[in-house]
């Protein structure tokens, strides 16, 4: 699964274009006067608008080169602050170096660098943000929201989904949408996951709509080399 482009509201669209533009240095454009755009290397964050009096505040994680975690802390720390996981910057009990940090909307953004992502070569700046890696939505009914997901992406659960677990990803390796019960909190710093406007299109060969009412989420697959 290869996420095209995800769209997400925010409450302070031009502090989101001076961070990500200005701070971190990646690409951003403009998109009408209520959207931008921030291009990733294989993927799009575009950041909508928010209506007024909707609290906008995702997590979502963007892949990094494996082996390149300390490079992307070095990089964060010199622009921004990271957050803090069991006291220590980076996150390594799960099989991949992961660091977190907030953005200028709230947004818990987590930099992944698992093992089988290739294609870093130099030193760490905007062009090793590769691809949307994560997606965190929240359902009341988290069964049926899964399994709406795996119907339409094609896709099965990559890892939780069973007794006892909380979180649900559905995907692999490369990008998963994570299902949280709505009022669970996001880690590092318990951000309520609550259902947000989101639109998720994934690279595919056979274009598709579906829309959620929670959140709502808006569910695409549109064709291109993912």
């Amino acid at each position: 699964m290869r996420i095209r482009r995800l769209t997400l509201a925010t409450e302070d669209l031009e502090g989101q274009a001076a961070f990500w533009g200005g701070q971190l240095g990646v690409l951003v454009r403009e998109d009408g006067g209520d959207a931008i755009e921030v291009r990733l290397r294989d993927s799009t964050i575009r950041f909508r608008r928010a209506e007024r009096g909707v609290d906008a505040r995702y997590h979502f994680a963007i892949n990094v080169p494996a082996d390149s975690i300390q490079a992307a802390v070095a990089w964060v720390r010199e622009r921004h602050e990271l957050l803090s996981f069991g006291g220590d910057a980076v996150r390594t009990d799960v099989g991949a170096g992961c660091v977190y940090f907030l953005d200028a909307a709230g947004n818990v953004v987590e930099l992944i660098a698992s093992p089988h992502i290739g294609g870093g070569a130099g030193t760490f700046g905007p062009e090793f943000l590769i691809e949307v890696a994560e997606i965190g939505i929240a359902a009341d009914d988290t069964d049926a929201t899964c399994a709406a997901l795996r119907e339409f992406f094609r896709e099965g659960v990559y890892w939780g989904g069973g007794p006892g677990s909380l979180l649900t990803a559905v995907g692999d390796r490369h990008a998963v949408v994570i299902v949280a019960p709505s009022g669970r909190g996001w880690i590092p710093v318990d951000l309520p996951a609550h259902p947000l406007p989101t639109e998720i299109v994934a690279y595919g060969e056979e274009p598709r709509e579906l829309t959620l009412p929670e959140g709502p989420y808006r569910l695409g697959v549109e064709p291109g080399v993912g």
